[in-house]
Order: structure tokens, then C-alpha cells, then sequence
């Protein structure tokens, strides 16, 4: 920042203001030239980072949600063992659900993609609470966006590299962030989680959709031509479901 004090009257004593780079006006010095050097240090800088992250985060879920999108699941791409109502999606261990065309389902992991239009910038929400069991939540989900030509036979490795860009929770207490290297995000468990993919920025964002508290976001995320898709587990655990919700219903 460059200097910005005015010239001192011919009265005055002219005193260097060590200050003036650092944003500091010299008028104030200059009308008590007997004020020591040490009265006029900058008072230390307040840790304004959480407020920061605060901000941003409302902000972000706010343009957010002004790109909401209509996002369906694909059937034709779930594990046979995923059963599929409408924009719920749960585990079962009775026999497989559907025919199943071999080259488009996963076939190990219980995940399912999601169908939607492909807009610069989109937004979604996924309940991740068992509203019909209010006192036992989910303790396994996976949610993201993953390259619609990524991997879907046999164990997943999730990690931008191979296409994936998602977060989840383990054993209902670790929530993680699925970087080269697992990130464990110090963050409450949200019952409902906030989905933003924008293509402009290379960025997917994870939001608490109830609060609008940021919870994580991909800096390396994919471009346009990537061609991702919404990606949802509910995992092979327990038989409570996770549903994608309508915002406007909300």
C-alpha cells in the first residue's frame, strides 16, 4: 500500500511516520509531535479468519442456491442391491432389485448416479437422517460428483485423480474429506448436506444445508469437458435411506 499523509503545516516539526506504509495516517503524529515512537505501534491484527470462513460460506450457499437444478437417480446405473423410490435410495439384502445392464451399474459398491441437465453451475441437497427412525441417524453415506467415464466395477477408489470428489461419514462420527489423502473434517454430522458443482471456478462444495455452515470444497475440481455426475451412497450397513430433496419444498 503506498503512502497517503498530507504535508505537515510550516509550523509544524516535519517527523518520519514509520507508520505510513502499514495504512497509518500522519496527521494524527504530526499535531503531537511529543507522543513517543512506541504509542503509535499497530495494534496487533484480531484473528478474523473464522469470521471470514463464516462469511464465505454464506455467501457460497447462498449463490448457491440460486442453482438449484433438478437432480434424479439413474437406475440403470445402481448396484442391483440398491432399492430405488423415486429420489430415495436405501440398501436391501433381498434379491437384486432390477435387471441390471452389466456395463452401466456398479457392481460391488452400493452407489448410484444421479441424472440432471448440465448447467455451468448447479446445486442439489441430500437428507442424510432417517426421518422415520428420528432417534437413530445413518452412520455411512457417501455423496459427491465423480467423471461420468470413472470406474464402476469392483472396489472404488475415491480420490480426484481417479474422478471422484466426495465426502463421507464412517462408523457416524468421522467425516471425511476423500483427498489423495483422507482429510477427518472436524464438523458436526449435518442432516442434510448441500451438493454446489461449479464448472467456472473447478470447485465442489459441500455445505450444511440446514445451518449453511461450510463443510468442505474441492479446489481442484473438474472442468466442463469432465463431464461429472451426481453420486450417492447410502451404503450396505443399514436399510435408512437418504432421499434428494426438493429445495423449494423445503
Amino acid at each position: 500500500m503506498g503512502c497517503f499523509g498530507s504535508k505537515p503545516e510550516d509550523q509544524m516539526p516535519i517527523i518520519r511516520d514509520s507508520t505510513k506504509d502499514k495504512g497509518y495516517d500522519s496527521i494524527a503524529r504530526q499535531e503531537n509531535p511529543l507522543q513517543t515512537e512506541t504509542q503509535f505501534k499497530p495494534p496487533p491484527k484480531k484473528d478474523a479468519s473464522a469470521s471470514s470462513r463464516k462469511n464465505t460460506a454464506e455467501f457460497d450457499i447462498n449463490q448457491a442456491l440460486s442453482h438449484e437444478v433438478d437432480v434424479t437417480l439413474d437406475v440403470d446405473t445402481a448396484h442391483p442391491k440398491l432399492k430405488i423410490d423415486g429420489k430415495s435410495l436405501q440398501w436391501t439384502n433381498e434379491s437384486q432389485q432390477r435387471n441390471i445392464n452389466i456395463e452401466n451399474c456398479f457392481n460391488e459398491e452400493p452407489f448410484v448416479l444421479g441424472k440432471m441437465g448440465s448447467p455451468l453451475k448447479s446445486y442439489w441437497e441430500v437428507n442424510v437422517k432417517s426421518y422415520w427412525e428420528v432417534k437413530v441417524k445413518k452412520d455411512d453415506w457417501v455423496l459427491g460428483v465423480t467423471k461420468a467415464t470413472a470406474h464402476r466395477k469392483g472396489p472404488l477408489v475415491f480420490r480426484p485423480k481417479g474422478g471422484f470428489w466426495v465426502i463421507r461419514l464412517s462408523n457416524g462420527q468421522r467425516l471425511k474429506a476423500m483427498e489423495d489423502e483422507e482429510h477427518v473434517l472436524e464438523k458436526g454430522i449435518p442432516d442434510k448436506v448441500g451438493v454446489y458443482l461449479d464448472y467456472q471456478e473447478k470447485k465442489v462444495t459441500f455445505f450444511n444445508a440446514d445451518d449453511g455452515s461450510l463443510i468442505y470444497s474441492f479446489i481442484d475440481g473438474p472442468s466442463y469437458q469432465d463431464d461429472v455426475l451426481p453420486l450417492f451412497s447410502p451404503w450396505n450397513n443399514d436399510a435408512k435411506p437418504i432421499t434428494i430433496l426438493s429445495i423449494t419444498a423445503t
